[in-house]
């Protein structure tokens, strides 16, 4: 099986099966299995005390100091100190040197919600927040606090207010949806008769580019949030594995014409697009470098599918892995040193690791069915992804050495995760949540 069969099956993870297209039709493969239990990265202990409250609340779903918990367990910087009150003893024995607590106050009804990051020694102030929200929009402030502590105690960008999309089959049929990093709070965006899948976030996080069979082919469209669906180069036949540069906007994406797989590069806004390089073989899952002056792709250049990089003009190509005879679907980290990819061991998907000359492989999932479709989170500290280890399709996230697996969707089918950009406008955010 050629690289356009065997990367055409696999994108589509459902029964891709349109008579139209050259390719086999199997089951969806998008897993996880690593259970690396010990991080090699530095974490630092936070304690981390239930609010006050004011009088009793009904809690609709989890609590601040649950919601707190949460974001500290997934940041891949901290270990949770839990603790019914303050305890300096028990804080200073796991050598906790902050904690956070708070007071919620029901006000017209809206909480009014104080948020506080304590020095545990001294129980100095170090970080304070108030905000008055409704209680549904309560994680999101939360989230949004939790990332100023991370950046007051680390110095960086935290993502717990970051979203992913992914595909989840509902009513028997794979939609687009989006929903917070942590899994809740789940919206879905295309509601069609036809496969969707492939999302891809804009470049402000304004919307989402996918793919959908509603032709009969797979098409490229494209959905601000807020706004209708729109066709993207629709003179072209086939479209689809959509990669945004990061820098302008642009697309990047695989055209299949006549059999054979080129990559394409066009402007969403003008529709214009043209092929971006002229290679005999066959290319497909682009990515773009985060500064956008490289692109790495996958192509059976080498008889299997293996990764490839050139430059953002289609110079200085070169393959990038080299171990085993399978590997697809590159994602860049975020600091360009590293990128993550799918590669079959033994008839089964794993995640692995690599420099960008293709050294240093590290194998972060194994032993646990099918991982695929790795996408790095914006502070490139935490790698999403797809996994049936459980029996059923669902997302999970882990830290960039495989470590600290969670799982963040508990129902239905639900692969192919990507990860948002950060969102430099708290309005995106609220209007995303409107759509």
């Amino acid at each position: 099986m050629n690289l356009m069969n065997s990367m055409m099956v696999r994108m589509a993870t459902v029964a891709f099966a349109v008579a139209l297209l050259p390719v086999i039709s199997h089951s969806s493969i998008d897993t996880i299995a690593v259970d690396v239990g010990i991080s090699v990265f530095k974490t630092m202990p936070i304690g981390v005390v239930p609010f006050a409250e004011s009088k009793p609340i009904d809690w609709i779903e989890e609590k601040p100091h649950q919601i707190v918990t949460r974001d500290a367990n997934l940041s891949g910087r901290f270990d949770v100190v839990a603790s019914d009150k303050f305890n300096l003893p028990l804080f200073s024995k796991a050598h906790a040197k902050h904690y956070v607590t708070g007071k919620v106050t029901p006000v017209g009804g809206k909480l009014k919600l104080e948020c506080y990051l304590y020095v545990a020694q001294t129980k100095d102030l170090l970080l304070g927040e108030t905000y008055t929200v409704e209680q549904k929009d309560l994680r999101r402030a939360m989230h949004l606090f939790f990332d100023e502590v991370i950046y007051r105690l680390w110095g960086e960008r935290g993502v717990a207010s970051t979203k992913l999309a992914y595909v989840s089959k509902i009513d028997g049929i794979k939609q687009v949806v989006v929903s917070d990093y942590d899994g809740f709070h789940r919206s879905q965006i295309t509601r069609d008769t036809t496969i969707s899948m492939m999302p891809v976030w804009m470049k402000d996080n304004a919307g989402l580019y996918y793919v959908n069979f509603k032709t009969h082919r797979p098409k490229l469209y494209s959905k601000m949030f807020g706004g209708s669906e729109k066709s993207v180069f629709p003179q072209l036949d086939q479209t689809y594995s959509p990669a945004v540069n990061p820098k302008t906007g642009e697309l990047l994406f695989s055209s299949t014409v006549d059999g054979k797989t080129d990559l394409y590069i066009g402007n969403p806004v003008t529709g214009r697009a043209k092929k971006f390089a002229y290679l005999k073989s066959n290319q497909t899952s682009p990515a773009w470098s985060p500064y956008a002056s490289e692109v790495m792709f996958t192509s059976d250049r080498g008889g299997g599918p293996q990764i490839f990089v050139m430059g953002k003009d289609g110079s200085d190509l070169r393959r990038v892995t080299f171990m085993g005879r399978y590997n697809e679907r590159a994602a860049w980290s975020p600091e360009g040193d590293r990128i993550a990819y799918t590669s079959m061991d033994n008839g089964h998907m794993n995640i692995y690791t690599c420099a960008l000359d293709g050294s240093d492989i590290v194998q972060l999932t194994n032993n646990a069915g099918n991982n695929e479709h790795p996408t790095w989170s914006p502070d490139g500290k935490l790698i999403a992804f797809s996994s049936n280890r459980s029996g059923s399709y669902q997302i999970y996230i882990m830290r960039k050495d495989g470590s600290n697996v969670t799982r963040i969707t508990h129902s239905g089918e639900n692969t192919s995760p990507t990860w948002s950009f950060f969102y430099d406008d708290i309005k995106q955010q609220k209007k995303e949540g409107e759509k």
